[in-house]
């Protein structure tokens, strides 16, 4: 089964408009942004946070996201309960496959320090333009782009104590009046093991990646004044040598190349703009090479490759925006024992998952109310080739598993629509209400499709459960509605949202019942295998950001998020649920001195899922501290994070799977402990 080498050009990105920011001059602020054709945005940059390995870490400063983190570099976006392929991630612009079936490799992970200008989060129901997938919100990373008539850089670098993390990295932009190029470099290192508030190694947290790339932009103007430019661009990422501890692998490389073609475009005072994407990713990782692997554990070496293309093409003129778009992967996965060369196993083999979709978006001023309105048609296609098992012939079950699936019907095609409107109420100047509804659908994750014999590749879900899939999953369908206002004064802001959303056919893992299935897994050590299938579930909750200056040198921001979710079905709560967390900072500023004395506050997560056989977390709560100076071309900053170096578990980190480290098998992954920081840049 191979993608098809030909494609279309096609869209879902709206072209840009307008922003308008409301921030302080602190530098840690949370912005908050509003965009003609988008609708409400939270953001935060990454020279406002403490340093961070990964970019998936600014996402605890933004009101009702979180992160599922599996490892220092394997962070899976949450949003209101919501996580991994539900959350439309899109990384300059693109939505690109990953190599790994564990999400080692997750969107985020392909951000680039050094470039990205802010992580960008859609504030409430997405608009249909925000993307195909957008059932659990929409996420961006907006990087730096080569601009014309302009010779500009950074070189930026971090040092963080705990754990030995560097990371150096430098870009520049040289633009004429014609051409542009635009180069950028990152490299991170992990010398050691991060350690707990308990003085305990959390092993393996070492990781060595690189990321180069570039731009090329070609300006298509004429006196006519208008934005046209077509540019290209390219990616290559290494990661080696990289734990993941919460998985049963880690990494032992990641090498990915992605190139992007885009273009923008005045046709007829309508506004085009069109992107071609092509990502090739190839991914090993075992469970000897980084962990301890103890003498009754056989070792695993998982080949990992994925080639995907991504679309898109938007007109837009006035209120109007329309768009198609498409996404096109292939996905190999080949597990095998180096010390027994006749051990082969078909993880995933010759997945195709395609998705094909078309919008239509419209907004409007109506007296006193901004109204927006779209719909989205979109068409799922996927299949899977044969797939094989060396230990067949002498294991009765896994024989059953694997005929089962060779003989079923794999192909499966499924059409879905999305529906949203957003209104804003503008009662005064200072005071707006928010309403929100929506109807939206999404597919199946392959895993969950095409996981035919009991194993943990599960797109990240770090439970320590094995599951198969189910190939033909029906659509999920949510229902949302979301309530709130804005109010906006010289001094003071304040932004509560309550959501609510009813979800039919919600995918989640249930106790398996085919006796093959149970007799493969206890074969493996699991006594309780999993199942992917359709249930009902709820979620609701609410979350508010806040900002006060309280004199002409200090202000304060605030960030709360609460979130519950639910069976329906039976009497249960959904897995891996982000507990009720509270962000609360104190900024000074006066010249160019900055600093900020911040708390994190998390409540206890009773409310768990009985049937992953979820652990509760305690409550805990984090005091960090930094101070820096911000001149005219140069910026230094120092802190400390937690710093009374309070021992604690997060409850979106897993729980450990490595044997013989500090922590036991099967226990919590602890937070870090007092991590002291440095990081600097130099601009030009």
């Amino acid at each position: 089964m191979k993608l098809p080498l030909s494609l279309v050009s096609l869209s879902v990105i709206s072209a840009l408009f307008p922003l308008t920011t409301f921030a302080d001059d602190s530098g840690f602020e949370i912005i908050e942004v509003t965009g003609h054709h988008q609708g409400s945005y939270s953001a935060v940059v990454p020279e406002s946070a403490t340093p961070q390995t990964d970019i998936s870490g600014l996402l605890s400063n933004l009101p009702g996201a979180s992160v599922n983190g599996n490892g220092p570099l394997t962070g899976i976006a949450q949003y209101r309960g919501l996580y991994g392929d539900r959350v439309n991630t899109q990384v300059n612009g693109m939505t690109l496959s990953s190599a790994g079936p564990n999400a080692m490799d997750t969107p985020l992970s392909y951000a680039s320090l050094v470039l990205t200008e802010r992580l960008e989060m859609v504030r409430g129901i997405a608009p249909v333009s925000a993307g195909t997938n957008t059932i659990g919100g929409s996420i961006q990373v907006i990087e730096s782009q080569a601009s014309f008539d302009e010779v500009s850089g950074k070189v930026a670098g971090q040092y963080q104590d705990n754990g030995e993390r560097s990371y150096i990295g430098g870009k520049g932009n040289f633009g004429s009046e014609q051409h542009a190029v635009l180069v950028y470099a990152d490299m991170l290192k992990g010398n050691e093991n991060t350690t707990s508030g308990d003085d305990k190694a959390i092993s393996p947290t070492t990781y060595d990646k690189t990321m180069v790339g570039g731009q090329y932009r070609y300006n298509l103007a004429d006196s006519s004044g208008h934005d046209e430019s077509i540019a290209i661009g390219y990616q290559h990422l290494e990661t080696t040598n990289a734990g993941t501890p919460a998985l049963p692998m880690d990494i032992d490389f990641i090498r990915t190349d992605r190139v992007k073609i885009e273009g923008q475009h005045d046709l007829n005072s309508w506004d085009m703009n069109w992107h071609i994407a092509y990502s090739d990713a190839q991914h090993g990782m075992d469970n000897f090479s980084e962990r301890t692997k103890m003498p009754s554990m056989n070792a695993r070496y998982n080949n990992a490759e994925s080639q995907s293309y991504d679309a898109l093409i938007s007109l837009a003129q006035d209120a109007w925006v329309f768009g198609l778009d498409a996404q096109l992967s292939e996905h190999n996965s080949v597990i095998t024992d180096p010390t027994k060369p006749m051990f082969n196993v078909d993880n995933f083999n010759g997945v195709s998952d395609n998705s094909f979709s078309a919008f239509a978006q419209w907004q409007q001023d109506i007296n006193q109310w901004n109204w927006q309105i779209g719909a989205r048609i979109k068409h799922y296609q996927t299949d899977a080739d044969e797939v094989n098992h060396s230990m067949a012939g002498t294991m009765p079950a896994i024989k059953m598993l694997m005929t089962q699936f060779n003989n079923s019907d794999r192909s499966q095609s499924q059409t879905g629509v999305d529906l949203a409107i957003n209104g804003r109420y503008s009662q005064t100047d200072k005071l707006s209400w928010v309403v929100g509804l929506a109807r939206k659908q999404d597919s199946a994750s392959y895993q969950q499709r095409y996981l035919w014999v009991p194993m943990q590749s599960t797109g990240g879900l770090a439970d320590g459960r094995t599951y198969v899939g189910q190939a033909d999953l029906d659509l999920e369908t949510a229902y949302q509605i979301e309530l709130g206002s804005d109010y906006q004064t010289d001094n003071f802001s304040l932004s509560p949202r309550i959501f609510f959303q009813r979800i039919n056919d919600y995918i989640q893992g249930v106790v398996a019942t085919d006796p093959a299935v149970i007799m493969a897994a206890a074969m493996m050590g699991d006594d309780n295998p999993m199942q992917f299938s359709n249930v009902d579930a709820q979620l609701y909750g609410m979350d508010l950001s806040a900002t006060y200056q309280l004199n002409e040198y200090f202000n304060a921001d605030m960030v709360a998020s609460y979130v519950r979710g639910e069976r329906r079905d039976i009497s249960d709560n959904l897995y891996r649920i982000s507990p009720a967390n509270l962000n609360l900072g104190i900024n000074y500023n006066v010249n160019n001195w900055i600093a900020r004395i911040e708390t994190r506050a998390v409540a206890a997560q009773n409310k768990v899922s009985d049937t992953q056989l979820e652990q509760t977390t305690a409550g805990y709560a984090l005091v960090n501290l930094s101070v820096g100076y911000d001149a005219e071309n140069w910026l230094l900053k120092a802190g400390v994070d937690n710093l009374f170096d309070t021992d604690y578990q997060d409850h979106l980190a897993g729980y450990n799977r490595v044997m013989g480290s500090d922590i036991a098998a099967g226990e919590r992954m602890p937070g870090t402990g007092l991590n002291a920081w440095l990081s600097g840049e130099y601009r030009f």
